[in-house]
């Protein structure tokens, strides 16, 4: 639209009566924005809106008025030229000063009012030296003028836009847009030597000033109507809200005073139930208040106590007609303060006796007083008062009598006579007396003061009053009871005596049928109780064929007839745990109970005829370990002697080799030479360790213990076996946690089994392995780890390579030699030095042997043998022998 404007401008041909359309389109505008906002002031409050609107007409106003002058004067240039200065800076002006006021309105800041203040005045100074001026004015005060009035516009816009975040952003947007559009049309007046008419700047000026027009329109229409519009729905959703509100409010006051009335009525009819139920009560009742005054008594109590008199107060009654008013008041007093019942007889002047209950009156958990109900007790108290004279001559009768009586009610004791103190000494408060209802007489035993006292008890049971009691009559048997038991002590002694024959002892009827057997013969038979063979017939026992039937028939028949004693036979018997028993039976008469009868003596003879095979057991081994060990003796010196022909020769032959008196081609000699020493050497060891494999399964090895330090025995074997693990590349790694363990250990034998095993690692570790030697202490054992990463031994293998003789890889084509044995003498050595020796491999990963060493002392005592021929450098030779590189 500012284009189209500036185009019209240029072609319109009088400019000065297109500045004036432009004009009155403007005022027009700003009119029609003073009387909307006026019209709003019914039902609009915002105040810096109809404050706006009102500058707006005022500047609209002005701008007729300015017209209305403009053309009177259409032929005085100077007036027209004056009035284009006073309209143009008073139109930019007013709008700018309301806006800021407004701003500074909502802020309300002194200083804001101030700075309007002076502004305006600056204004309305300029008009004035204008007309002081006279028409008559000169373009530098002109100028002047105009640059005052732009200055004033451009400060207002500036202090305009810092105040406007005061305000809405909708609101602030359309202002600042005015302001900056108020600020433009400045530039025109303060650049008006770039225009050839002097008038033009001026249309120019009211051309952009025209262009606020859109935004003064916005904004009125957003303050004056959208604006107040949505507060207008905002408040009516919020009285909605209220009234939604309200009613449920309303409703549920509704429904509370209806619950109320419910209740009331509740209530009042609770409270007539209640009175009605006192009052029909035969207990007199009576309730008192905190003061510990009476507030209500039920008719019963005006009956008995007024006489359904009611001249005086019910406190009088109650004192006239009991005794001991104060004591009930005092009761009443400990209700209220402890908030707990209490009970006490009160008696009255008319002979009657009352048990008064006295209860806190809790209403919502607070003590609004006290409850006394009084019930009469009068017959009640007669009946206990006869009741008890009759228990009294009952007791006196009971008293009498010379056995025991005790009542007991739910096993409390409840009653005991004096006989029944005399015979448990007067302790028979601390014995315990238990229902037997299955017995009508029982005996038991109790010792008191360490006097055994025997009792036989009946019982009798009865009911009184709903409650279950029980009379036991306690009679001192004890002497008849001393003398059955001598009587079976006899018995026993001689049971005992029987059962603790070492031979089984039995008696037979005449038709050959168990009627007794002792402990000996059950225990031969297998078996635990006599009512398994009870009435059996001893044939069947013994496992009499039929062959055998008649002979021992006949015996047992001569004996019942000529009472003689017999040796029946040897026998083989079959127990119960299929156990063969080998035995010896005699047979003699024996009479019992006026009958004859037979006694069967039955000698368990097994031991004896095991002790006979073991013997010539033992004979036939001591022959043939007697053999054998001269066989050995034999061997030993039969194959150690050629051994050291051999061994001599060729040391010999070496000898030669070394001093060069030998010639050698192509190193043939040195190679059979310790071809040769080798072998000596795997001979060597082979009959050592035979020999010393023979010596431990007969018992004639010995070991030869010292003190030594178990570190220093295997760090110095470690050191010495390294150079051959390295000939494979294999890498030996030793470590201990302690560096000195000491022990009672051969120590000889330590490194024999030590260097077995290390051998065994080197031999079946393939080049680039590793051998891991450990020693870790466990308190009351060391263990030795030897560990490798070799080959392993199968799962199957594990239980068998401690055996002698035995070997993993038995083929011909094994890639290591050896005997078998070595390992079956390392767990000997171990096992002569009180530890134990375990295995963990895994196939294809690896092996660890375990050694464990106790750390107490191993007999044998610190003897040690003078080994100064032995040598640990040739042992290694002799034990790694077998092992080719």
């Amino acid at each position: 639209m500012f284009f189209i404007l500036m185009i019209v401008m240029f072609i319109s041909e009088d400019i000065l009566r297109y500045g004036v359309h432009i004009h009155i389109l403007y005022a027009v505008f700003l009119i029609s924005m003073g009387v909307i906002a006026i019209n709003t002031i019914r039902f609009n409050k915002n105040s810096v809106s109809i404050f706006l609107g009102m500058i707006f007409a005022v500047t609209g106003v002005f701008d007729i008025i300015y017209l209305f002058i403009i053309i009177n004067s259409i032929n005085s240039i100077n007036t027209i030229k004056w009035m284009s200065i006073i309209s143009t800076n008073i139109i930019s002006i007013l709008p700018a000063i309301g806006i800021f006021f407004s701003f500074n309105y909502i802020e309300r800041n002194r200083v804001s009012y101030v700075t309007t203040v002076l502004v305006t005045i600056t204004s309305i100074g300029i008009l004035l030296l204008e007309f002081v001026t006279g028409y008559d004015i000169s373009k530098v005060e002109v100028k002047w003028v105009e640059v005052i009035a732009s200055l004033s516009v451009v400060i207002l816009t500036y202090l305009s836009l810092k105040k406007s975040k005061a305000i809405e952003n909708e609101e602030q947007k359309y202002l600042n847009r005015i302001l900056i559009i108020l600020v433009l049309s400045r530039i025109p007046i303060v650049l008006g030597f770039m225009f050839a008419d002097s008038n033009a700047k001026f249309v120019v000026a009211r051309i952009i000033v025209s262009l606020s027009i859109i935004y003064i329109y916005k904004y009125m229409v957003y303050t004056n109507i959208r604006k107040p519009y949505e507060e207008l729905n905002i408040i009516n959703e919020e009285l909605v809200y209220k009234s939604k509100v309200l009613k449920e409010n309303n409703e549920k006051l509704i429904e509370n005073s209806k619950k109320m009335r419910a209740l009331k009525a509740l209530i009042f009819e609770k409270e007539s139930k209640l009175r009605a139920r006192l009052d029909a009560s035969s207990n007199s009742v009576i309730v008192f208040s905190e003061e510990k005054e009476i507030i209500y008594t039920n008719k019963t109590f005006n009956l008995v106590f007024q006489g359904g008199c009611k001249e005086n107060t019910p406190e009088y009654y109650l004192k006239t007609n009991i005794y001991d008013y104060d004591n009930l008041i005092n009761n009443i007093e400990n209700v209220l303060s402890t908030e707990e019942n209490m009970k006490s007889f009160i008696y009255s002047t008319n002979d009657k006796v009352y048990q008064a209950t006295f209860a806190p009156l809790l209403i919502k958990d607070e003590i609004k007083g006290a409850l006394c109900i009084l019930i009469d007790k009068t017959t009640e108290k007669a009946f206990e008062k006869e009741i008890t004279e009759t228990n009294l001559r009952y007791e006196s009768f009971l008293e009498s009598i010379g056995d025991g009586i005790i009542v007991l009610q739910d096993n409390k004791k409840i009653y005991i006579n004096k006989a029944c103190k005399k015979i448990f000494k007067d302790r028979v408060e601390e014995i315990e007396f238990y229902l037997n209802r299955k017995k009508d007489n029982k005996e038991e035993l109790y010792v008191i003061d360490g006097e055994a006292i025997y009792v036989e008890m009946s019982y009798s049971e009865y009911s009184k009053y709903g409650k279950h009691k029980t009379i036991i009559v306690v009679r001192d048997i004890t002497r008849r009871k001393i003398a059955q038991m001598k009587l079976r002590e006899s018995q026993n002694s001689y049971s005992r005596l029987i059962d603790i024959l070492p031979d089984g002892i039995c008696l037979l009827n005449r038709n050959l049928e168990i009627e007794y057997a002792n402990q000996s013969l059950l225990k031969i038979i297998g078996i635990s109780d006599i009512n398994e063979i009870l009435n059996t017939n001893i044939k069947k026992i013994l496992d009499i064929n039929i062959r055998e039937e008649y002979d021992f028939d006949k015996k047992m028949r001569k004996i019942l007839d000529k009472s003689k004693h017999l040796l029946l036979l040897e026998n083989e018997i079959i127990n119960k745990d299929k156990k063969s028993i080998q035995v010896e039976i005699n047979a003699l008469p024996f009479e019992y109970s006026e009958s004859k009868n037979i006694m069967l003596i039955i000698k368990d003879i097994t031991h004896k005829k095991d002790s006979e095979k073991v013997e010539r057991e033992l004979l036939d081994r001591l022959n043939t370990d007697k053999v054998k060990t001269e066989f050995f003796a034999n061997m030993s010196h039969e194959l150690k002697t050629p051994l050291n022909v051999i061994s001599s020769a060729n040391q010999l032959i070496d000898s030669f080799y070394q001093n060069g008196k030998v010639k050698d081609y192509n190193d043939n000699i040195k190679s059979h030479i310790d071809l040769v020493r080798q072998n000596s050497y795997r001979l060597q060891r082979l009959i050592n360790n035979i020999i010393d494999l023979t010596k431990m399964e007969s018992g004639y090895y010995k070991l030869m213990p010292g003190k030594y330090n178990i570190v220093s025995i295997i760090e110095d074997l470690f050191m010495k076996v390294e150079n051959y693990a390295s000939k494979k590349d294999i890498s030996i790694i030793f470590d201990t946690e302690l560096e000195e363990i000491y022990l009672q250990v051969d120590k000889y034998q330590i490194e024999r089994a030590m260097l077995n095993l290390l051998s065994n690692c080197i031999k079946f570790t393939p080049n680039g392995g590793k051998i891991y030697l450990n020693i870790y202490d466990r308190k009351e054992n060391i263990v030795v780890s030897v560990k490798d990463t070799g080959v392993g031994i199968p799962r199957g293998k594990l239980d068998i390579i401690f055996e002698e003789f035995t070997q993993v890889d038995t083929t011909l084509s094994r890639n290591t030699e050896g005997s078998g044995i070595g390992l079956a003498i390392v767990k000997n050595l171990v096992k002569l030095h009180g530890g134990k020796i375990k295995v963990i491999s895994e196939e294809n990963r690896g092996t660890e042997f375990l050694i464990s060493l106790p750390v107490e002392s191993i007999n044998g005592g610190h003897s040690q043998e003078d080994r100064s021929i032995y040598n640990i450098d040739e042992e290694i030779k002799v034990e790694f022998s077998d092992i080719y590189y």
